[in-house]
């Protein structure tokens, strides 16, 4: 009697369990289900993001591209302007300066204030000119520069020589000429001019408080180096970015033209180098040209042609 009752039991429950398991797989598979779905749509979230990344990289690049397009014809314009001042201002200067001359020649020595007056006009003439000269030279690329091979380390010492007059009391020299017998294809002249700009723009920042201007080369397989660092005043981080353009400068008015610098990032990239500047406020200030070493062969083939 009781095992009859049992089976009846079992019988009687048999479709409740049924439907119960039933439900435990449908719930089992709805979970599934949304736990593909969530990674699914997490993955193509992902992947969304990583395509619009894309994007965003591909517009600042653009963006880039479009502010380095306008800032080279920026750069030209200004090359034609300053070109065609620089040749009216000689126009202008040359006369000048050959009066002056004529009228001190003529003076009594004894007038000495007339005598320091027009030597001050000279003297002012004689300043705008190089002004002048300089500003040519900003405006004057690819002119067809001669390229032979230069010793970076003669060249250091030669430089020096010119720059030495220019020196501060205050200022101490140390070299440390590692190229040795090694000579890379250059234009000594521009180069000489690039050395110099950076050494007079170190001596400008070291003059008050006294400091050590270091000049240092070495080379690789590739390339020559040459670095200028001074313990100077350094740069403010917010001028960094301007310091290679043409008129910018931070000195006093009347103490810096602002072609210094200029010059001398066109003399690299005319020689296919770069110059770049590392500089911190009252620790000092570096600046590294890298040349390669063969850069300027087929220029000297064709000046000699």
């Amino acid at each position: 009697m009781e095992h009859t009752s049992h089976e009846a039991l079992l019988t009687a429950l048999k479709p409740e369990a049924m439907m119960l398991l039933v439900y435990s797989g449908m719930i089992v598979a709805g979970v599934g289900l949304c736990l593909i779905l969530i990674v699914w749509m997490f993955g193509r979230g992902r992947r969304e993001i990583r395509a619009l990344k894309r994007k965003n990289e591909a517009m600042e690049e653009l963006n880039r591209q479009m502010q380095d397009l306008a800032h080279h014809q920026r750069l030209e314009l200004i090359g034609t302007l300053t070109s065609s001042i620089s040749h009216e201002f000689n126009n202008l200067l040359t006369p000048i300066m050959g009066y002056s001359l004529m009228a001190l020649e003529r003076i009594d020595e004894q007038d000495t204030e007339l005598y320091d007056g027009v030597l001050e006009i000279y003297e002012a003439s004689r300043k705008a000119k190089a002004i002048t000269s300089r500003l040519s030279d900003l405006s004057r690329r690819n002119s067809g520069a001669f390229f032979r091979e230069v010793s970076l380390d003669e060249l250091v010492k030669k430089t020096l020589d010119v720059a030495t007059p220019a020196k501060p009391e205050q200022v101490e020299i140390k070299l440390n000429l590692n190229c040795w017998d090694q000579r890379i294809q250059a234009n000594e002249l521009q180069l000489s001019q690039l050395l110099l700009n950076l050494i007079l723009n170190g001596f400008s920042a070291i003059s008050e408080k006294g400091g050590i201007l270091t000049v240092d080369t070495w080379f690789d397989e590739d390339s020559a180096f040459l670095a200028v660092s001074d313990t100077g005043c350094g740069i403010p981080e917010e001028n960094l970015p301007r310091i290679f353009e043409p008129f910018f400068t931070t000195k006093e008015a009347g103490a810096g033209t602002g072609l210094g610098l200029a010059i001398a990032a066109q003399v690299a990239e005319e020689h296919h180098g770069t110059i770049h500047v590392e500089s911190a406020v009252g620790k000092g200030t570096v600046f590294t040209v890298t040349l390669p070493r063969h850069c300027g062969a087929k220029n000297e083939k064709s000046a000699e042609s």
